[in-house]
């Protein structure tokens, strides 16, 4: 980029700011004075908030020290400009906002800590901040009618986490995987969520308008980048372009031999931690309680049913294998911005597919690690992203009781196959 664009840019992202702020202290304000019928309350919830915003921006700046190591139980990296934000820096060291003032450093799991369009130290992921204090109390209507769609013993199914990045450029790696999906010509298209910054009803329309539609129709699951709007923005997508789902947030395919069961495993994460844990709540719970028994499953969903190393089996992993009575054979989530298959265990097989279009980096962790089958470690040749691996999707094939996937890139090159 030119130096008059560099600027402009960082003009633009100061005006953003900006229009923010006000928005920030206004929802902060009304935290203390309207949503909670105690004011000691309200003041409690306000100054844990500001605790979080402090501890968020000091995670930042020990992460960009030289050498710095990945932090466990990092608070959400939407929180690390909430002072800024705020005005509220009071003496504390302002973060970079420009590439200029700090260079983009691959960190361990693969994410990238910069100031570019959706690295980490991206100003623009105050919006999330924003809009999840404002609809602290306040979200869409949960929707409890769930489809289970009867579907043909030979089935393709095209499966894309973490997508909702546009407005597409015909070189981003969005619009390369919308273009391979629809070539690929699946029998039904799955995102696994996540419209960004914070699944606005205006995002949803905008960047979910060029989603691949499967030849049977799509599915879009709930997740903790849509619940920052109170999944507001999620149901009006669902009603426009997502007829199949019925205007619910979970769902099932059933075939002779297999279930495919999507859940909404962000409605109801807790709203103080970002919706950042997958939890399902007792009606969820009920209805896969009473799903067949017969058949082979494969879960989707947006949060994980492995930690990121695969050393552990989520909360969520427990709540849904109790459900149902057994383990799943196979569990695709997003939500972690990479592409990585896990060992099997016992019969189950985990797959993160979180890199649909968030630009992330080699994942130095996951080398010589057994509980790792694969992970993406091919650079994508991203000038503006010269670290940036090869984002990606799954295309699955139900063949009676068998299964096959591949995961290609977003080149169309096969990147694993089983």
């Amino acid at each position: 980029m030119s130096l008059s664009e560099l600027k402009s840019i960082a003009a633009g992202l100061e005006s953003r700011l900006l229009g923010l702020q006000q928005r920030a202290k206004t929802a902060l304000d009304k935290l203390k004075t309207d949503v909670y019928a105690d004011l000691s309350e309200g003041r409690a919830q306000q100054a844990a908030i500001l605790d979080l915003l402090k501890r968020a921006h000091q995670q930042a700046q020990r992460a960009m020290l030289p050498n710095a190591k990945r932090e466990k139980n990092e608070l959400p990296w939407e929180l690390v400009h909430g002072l800024s934000a705020l005005g509220l820096l009071n003496g504390a060291k302002p973060l970079p906002k420009t590439p200029e003032e700090f260079a983009t450093i691959v960190r361990s799991d693969g994410t990238l800590l910069g100031c570019r369009q959706w690295e980490l130290l991206d100003p623009r992921w105050a919006e999330a901040l924003v809009e999840w204090l404002e609809h602290w109390t306040c979200r869409a209507p949960f929707v409890s009618n769930p489809v289970v769609l009867r579907v043909p013993n030979q089935l393709r199914l095209a499966i894309v986490g973490d997508w909702g990045t546009g407005p597409f450029e015909v070189n981003a790696a969005s619009s390369k995987i919308a273009n391979l999906v629809a070539k690929a010509k699946p029998d039904f298209s799955i995102h696994l969520g996540d419209v960004y910054y914070a699944g606005t009803n205006e995002q949803e329309q905008n960047n979910m308008r060029d989603w691949p539609q499967g030849m049977r129709g799509s599915f879009t699951l709930n997740s903790n980048h849509e619940m920052y709007n109170g999944a507001f923005g999620y149901f009006a997508e669902l009603a426009r372009n997502f007829p199949l789902q019925n205007g619910c947030s979970y769902f099932a395919l059933e075939n002779d031999d297999w279930l495919v069961i999507g859940l909404d495993t962000a409605y109801f994460s807790p709203c103080a931690s970002m919706y950042m844990d997958g939890v399902l709540d007792a009606g969820q719970l009920a209805w896969l309680a009473q799903l067949p028994k017969d058949k082979r499953l494969l879960v989707l969903s947006h949060h994980e049913g492995y930690s990121a190393l695969g050393d552990g089996k989520t909360a969520l992993y427990q709540q849904v294998e109790q459900a149902l009575g057994r383990e799943p054979d196979y569990w695709y989530w997003g939500h972690l911005h990479n592409g990585i298959c896990y060992q099997t265990i016992g019969n189950f097989r985990g797959r993160c597919v979180g890199h649909g279009a968030i630009p992330y980096g080699v994942a130095s962790e996951f080398q010589g690690d057994e509980r790792v089958v694969w992970y993406e470690t091919e650079l994508a040749g991203d000038f503006n992203y010269p670290e940036r691996v090869l984002n990606g999707y799954a295309l699955i094939s139900l063949d009676g009781a068998g299964l096959s996937e591949t995961l290609l890139g977003e080149d169309g090159s096969v990147r694993w196959k089983s």
